[in-house]
This record gives C-alpha cells, structure tokens and sequence, in this order.
C-alpha cells in the first residue's frame, strides 16, 4: 500500500497548536507521516519566488522536537525537508526516519544533496520534469526519487505524471487542486505519494493558493481508501497470477 505524506508547511500558519491538529487530523485521515519544512535564512532572503516565507513559519529546534513527540504519541512518521546543513543535522539528531530534499534544494544546493546522502540516512528528493529528463541524478541505493512540479497550485495540464512501475521515481509529490492527480499516480504504481494538508481550504489568503491545492482530512480519507483499494486489487491480481 502507498505511503501517504501530510505535509503541514506552510498551512500551519506558524501556529504549534494548529501545527499539533493537523498531526491529530493526518493520523484520523490515514496519513502514514507527516512532515514539515525547516526554512533558513538564506532560503528566507532568497526564495524562489521573492518573497520570504516569514520568520513566523521557522520553527525552532525545540519546536522540532516537541511536534516528533507529538506525532511518536500519535505514532505516526514524522520528518521534514531543510534549507541548510545546520537544520539537516537537527533531522539526524532528533533521528528522523528520512531526510526530504525540496525541488528547490535539488536545483539551487547540489552540496546539501551530497552531505544528506553522505549521511547514510533515507534520502527523498523531489524532481521535476526538466529534471527527471537528465536522468537519475545520483545512484546511491539510499535515495528515493519523487516527482513533481512546483507550482502553487499546479494546473493538470502541466503534470507528466510517469508509470511508477517501470520508472526509477517511487512516487509523486502533489501540488493540483484536488485528488486527480493523486489518484491517477497511485492508479500507476506510486509507492508514496505527498500532499500539503490544511484544516481548512478557506484559509486561502494569498494568490500561491497553498491552501487551495492542499488536501483536507476528508481528501485524505479518500485518498487511503484508494491506496488500500488500488493496494487490493494488485495483490489479487498477482496472487491469481501465481495461482
């Protein structure tokens, strides 16, 4: 069955409270983990759109490690992608079960990519299409390859979703409004699959349309049901095969 992740940033709205309610809303929706981004100043001064995500939206490393407790009550994965090598080093020693590179990270830090392989740790990195057509960036067996496109919300029509059975990529990371192309990835053997959650789609405040592309808990629910559905349907298909 895919691996569902929630991811919280920046639907948190830089609030620990709402932060820990959305964790609790993952866990109730079938999310196998949830994840959050660790912004550094750099990426605050040079983001890449222009704007700065906001000193609101950092977290602290005692934030960090109060929401992994959280989520461990919970029991539910909890990691986070970074913006530079001293956040990195707060995933390793708070032992987060995998280090997330962003799409930009993977484009503009290639360094930072190379010291978060170098760990030994599980290593997701999101790629996009112009990306992905260069091939598989590094061989290294500890790296997972997501793909993506960054566009806040992304239009359907931009996707190129590939067929995750005969593809190096495990799986997608969202960014459309709605579950189409959610599910149209699992329906081609997405093995994980990461969406951006929110409490509430009328939060949208601003025109990037985070909210507007992320998925509720009852999104959520739909989406394990497929997964668990789409899961069903292949084991049988392979145990009648065997048979």
């Amino acid at each position: 069955m895919a691996y569902i992740i929630s991811e919280l940033h920046g639907q948190y709205g830089g609030k620990i409270a709402v932060a820990e309610q959305m964790i609790l809303q993952s866990k109730f929706g079938g999310a196998d983990a949830v994840k959050v981004q660790l912004y550094s100043e750099d990426f605050d001064k040079n983001s890449m759109d222009g704007d700065s995500p906001g000193d609101f939206l950092s977290l602290t490393f005692e934030e960090l490690k109060s929401l992994k407790e959280y989520a461990d009550m919970l029991h539910i994965d909890f990691f986070a992608s970074f913006f530079d090598e001293e956040r990195m080093q707060w995933c390793i020693d708070l032992d987060l079960p995998y280090l997330k590179i962003a799409n930009w990270i993977s484009r503009e830090k290639p360094e930072l990519v190379e010291k978060s392989i170098a760990t030994g740790k599980k290593v997701i990195i999101s790629l996009n299409n112009e990306q992905a057509k260069k091939g598989k960036p590094y061989e290294a067996e500890n790296v997972i390859y997501l793909y993506t496109e960054p566009l806040y919300p992304g239009r359907l029509e931009d996707m190129h979703i590939p067929n995750f059975v005969d593809s190096w990529f495990s799986g997608y990371s969202d960014h459309t409004i709605g579950n189409t192309a959610a599910t149209y990835a699992l329906a081609r053997g997405a093995k994980i699959l990461e969406k951006h959650f929110t409490v509430g789609k009328s939060w949208q405040k601003t025109k990037e349309g985070g909210h507007a592309c992320s998925m509720d808990v009852d999104d959520l629910r739909q989406l394990h049901e497929f997964a668990r559905g789409f899961s069903i349907l292949e084991y049988k298909k392979v145990f009648q095969y065997e048979s």
